[in-house]
């Protein structure tokens, strides 16, 4: 007797899908929890630019989380100057004049959600 178990294929990484969860959702979890990530900062209004700049600042494991997932400590792009940050705040200089939502902020948003 064999078994034959359903497979399908995620619609954002094209890996095989075993899970019927994950067969029923269409993506695996690690997929479905990037995109949950990603619509969460695009519903909040950040820009495009500073939504690629959060995605590499947290490829680049620049970001770390300080209090939980509500506080994190990231790395300028310089290297060298560091900011707190959280989803509605930031002390970079772009953070503390307010007039956009800098990528710190996004990136904070990303791993909150």
């Amino acid at each position: 007797m064999t078994k034959t178990a359903k497979t399908a294929t995620c619609t954002r990484c094209k890996a095989t899908l075993r899970s019927a969860a994950s067969i029923a959702r269409g993506m695996g979890a690690h997929c479905e929890r990037v995109a949950r990530r990603e619509a969460v900062v695009v519903a909040a209004g950040f820009k495009p630019a500073a939504i690629e700049k959060a995605r590499q600042l947290i490829a680049d494991r620049a970001i770390v989380p300080l209090r939980g997932r509500r506080v994190f400590h990231v790395v300028a792009s310089n290297g060298t100057d560091r900011y707190l940050t959280a989803p509605n705040t930031c002390n970079c200089p772009a953070g503390l004049r307010a007039k956009h939502a800098c990528y710190h902020r996004a990136a904070a948003a990303m791993l909150a959600a």
